[in-house]
């Protein structure tokens, strides 16, 4: 789907690829520690993807109700990232408060497409997608979503798609679509 500019929102010029998130997703915030920053004072990348993880573990029980280390544990059922991407918009440095949000852009039959972004005051800073799998961890293949990990996954899209939808006939914001 093209957006304002006539590019698909998944190119990398697209503006649609660095919007907000939408009201209703997700949200963790995590300061900016001195352990995180190189020597400039600016968050060094692979950090980046160690808060996405956390954000993604932290989604799932306290966003969608499902308790990840129980997933993992108990029901022995992994979640790899097996594609992680990530635009970086604008350095974050120690002592702000990075606010660190998850949309879900694709739900497959064993896999998830999500976009997780980093905003400092509704600013985008960073743009990630994370591809993870559900595996059965005797074996390590891929399995089918579980129901309950699949319907809490649909909830979440149709909550977010909603207030993505309420954003869009905000003044402004018209001819804005939120890639999904």
């Amino acid at each position: 789907m093209p957006d304002t500019l006539g590019l698909p929102t998944n190119d990398r010029r697209s503006p649609a690829r660095h919007l907000p998130l939408p009201a209703g997703a997700f949200r963790v915030q995590r300061p900016i520690r001195f352990s995180h920053t190189d020597p400039a004072g600016i968050v060094y990348f692979p950090v980046y993807f160690d808060m996405f993880n956390g954000v993604v573990e932290d989604w799932f029980t306290h966003g969608l109700g499902i308790n990840y280390a129980d997933l993992i544990v108990e029901r022995r059922i992994g979640l790899p990232i097996v594609h992680a991407e990530c635009d970086f918009v604008i350095p974050s440095r120690m002592g702000e408060t990075l606010t660190l949000g998850v949309m879900i852009e694709r739900i497959g039959r064993s896999s998830i497409d999500l976009r997780i972004n980093g905003e400092v005051g509704g600013a985008v800073r960073l743009c990630g997608r994370l591809t993870v799998v559900a595996t059965a961890l005797e074996g390590f293949g891929s399995i089918p979503l579980p129901d309950d990990l699949r319907a809490s996954l649909q909830a979440y899209q149709t909550a977010c798609d909603a207030c993505a939808g309420r954003a869009l006939r905000m003044p402004g914001t018209a001819g804005v679509r939120y890639a999904r």
